[in-house]
């Protein structure tokens, strides 16, 4: 047989992490006969890469199209667990080898994201070099979390949000009176497993009948290239609710609760090539030709609940964005191993606490599956999908997801009669390890 290689985690059963924890793992390969290898090496990467392509036709009925390309790398380090850059092959004997490492995760590193046309992405890698053979890569993906970027949010996070919009339908003198769209939020900020309260008031002072309302939490992503011409977007809803209409001449205020499910937390500042933003987007559908009204608000999603003690400690920690993406080349190192039996998410050398466990008020989150990543992975302009060993599927970021559940919900959704959408199965991609 070949060469097989497991990489594991010690106290991190999730494969999650936070920006400025140190990863601690081990690395173990095994082979039963004996091969010839030049170098083994150990390697930790995080970057952010965009892809597309744009198809144009021209005056003369010609078709061309054009690519995208975007990169930007976080992490960069690597060990070498057999050989070295410059040796010879020579003999890997048969026989289990361990190898125990570390490796600090930078402070400014974003949240893992997954997209169609772009991802941030963090992996340990493991190359065999081989002489007259293609190399041997194993990989195993974590995920990294951006919490202490958040102390921007203090000064608007409990501030309450009202916006309106008006639509009115057909042209002067037909012109009908306006459908109108109120929307107040008691805050701007939510953290995965919260519930945003919605106050929706509809004024239809036309006459065309609402039909259907619509609210949903939607994610735009948009994506840029190393060319400062490149650009192009993605929305995501990751919640969506609906409500009975409302009739001609009518005013009605519906309220709802929209739970926040597991997603990437808001980024504009820590990553040139994707940004990442929410809004609360209200939808009253009319029959016939005519345009539905809308009303958009944005809202920002945080990686964890901003406490007054959170906050103290975001901001002595707060990370500086005009720090130069350098990655440290030393970051990744070897530990001399204790000859023990080592077990995933076993005791061994921990990590920096997380940033709620200083607040004993805030229950520690659980862990789930990206909510809106595609399942199809062949809908990536990526490369082909790196799977995970454990079950041969697509990887997916876990995000944290908090116990803020409003305790009303129930009653509240009982007196507002609305009825939750079904969503569609979401799903992931993702790609072979870059040499």
């Amino acid at each position: 047989m070949g060469i097989i290689c497991q990489i594991l985690f010690h106290n991190n059963t999730h494969g999650v992490y936070y920006a400025g924890q140190t990863i601690f793992g081990q690395v173990t390969l095994s082979t039963d006969t004996l091969k010839q290898v030049k170098a083994i090496f150990l390697k930790v990467r995080g970057f952010a890469e965009t892809h597309w392509t744009e198809s144009r036709t021209d005056s003369n009925n010609k078709s061309s199209s054009e690519s995208y390309n975007g990169f930007e790398k976080y992490m960069s380090s690597k060990v070498y667990l057999f050989g070295s850059s410059t040796s010879a092959e020579s003999p890997f004997e048969p026989g289990t080898r361990t190898y125990q490492f570390a490796c600090k995760i930078p402070d400014h590193c974003p949240s893992s994201f997954e997209g169609n046309i772009g991802r941030i992405s963090y992996r340990i890698g493991i190359n065999i070099v081989k002489s007259w053979n293609y190399d041997s890569l194993f990989s195993r993906t974590f995920t990294v979390l951006q919490t202490k970027d958040l102390f921007g949010y203090n000064s608007v996070d409990h501030v309450p949000v009202q916006a309106k919009s008006e639509k009115t339908f057909g042209f002067w003198p037909f012109k009908s009176d306006p459908l109108s769209l109120e929307l107040m939020l008691p805050q701007s900020i939510f953290v995965p497993g919260q519930t945003v309260p919605l106050c929706v008031l509809v004024g239809n002072e036309s006459n065309i009948k609402v039909h259907e309302l619509k609210v949903s939490l939607a994610m735009i992503v948009t994506y840029y290239s190393d060319l400062s011409s490149g650009q192009n977007m993605e929305r995501f809803s990751v919640v969506k609710m609906k409500a009975d209409g409302v009739l001609r001449n009518t005013r009605k205020q519906f309220e709802f609760q929209l739970q926040v499910p597991s997603t990437p937390p808001t980024c504009f500042h820590l990553c040139r090539i994707i940004k990442i933003s929410y809004q609360i987007e209200v939808v009253a559908k009319v029959k016939g030709m005519h345009v539905n009204a809308t009303l958009n608000v944005p809202v920002t999603i945080c990686g964890a609940p901003l406490s007054a003690q959170i906050r103290q400690t975001l901001q002595q920690e707060k990370v500086d964005e005009d720090k130069p993406l350098v990655p440290d080349p030393a970051a990744l190192t070897l530990i001399p191993s204790d000859g023990q039996q080592f077990v995933e998410g076993a005791a061994g050398p921990t990590a920096p606490d997380s940033p709620w466990e200083d607040d004993p008020s805030i229950p520690p989150p659980s862990y789930s599956e990206a909510m809106h990543v595609q399942k199809d992975a062949e809908k990536s302009k990526l490369m082909p999908a790196d799977t995970d060993p454990s079950g041969g599927l697509p990887y997916k970021p876990l995000y944290p997801v908090f116990d803020l559940t409003t305790p009303a919900k129930e009653k509240q959704e009982a007196q507002a009669g609305y009825v939750e959408e079904k969503k569609e199965d979401p799903s992931g991609y993702f790609e072979e390890d870059k040499k």
